[in-house]
């Protein structure tokens, strides 16, 4: 009886060893998988990071340019309106100017 006893021994041993072997490789397995998991997360991360300084650069340079074409619309406004002043001027001066010939025509 003793000779079942320690074969039965012997494979509740060897059953446990393998299971343990079988804990330990699924123990390495899962670290493996998280460790993986973080260098996708960072990588994934990373490139968000990237993404959004892209898009900050972006939005000020837009921004900037935005600003550089509104002066630019307001000098060329400004230059209209001083145009327009000027012929104004010009035309006032024309019609001041006939008006006095006119004037001194009809007189002479």
């Amino acid at each position: 009886m003793a000779q079942p006893e320690q074969n039965g021994l012997y494979g509740l041993q060897t059953e446990n060893r393998h299971l343990q072997e079988m804990i330990g490789a699924l123990r390495s397995e899962m670290e493996k998988m998280r460790i993986g998991e973080q260098e996708r997360l960072q990588h994934a991360l990373a490139a968000v990071h990237e993404e959004v300084g892209h898009l900050r650069e972006m939005t000020i340079a837009l921004r900037e340019e935005m600003e550089r074409q509104k002066v630019r619309e307001e000098e060329k406004l400004r230059a209209a309106e001083q145009a327009g002043r000027d012929e104004a001027r010009q035309l006032q001066e024309m019609i001041r100017t006939m008006r006095e010939t006119l004037e001194r025509y009809e007189k002479g």
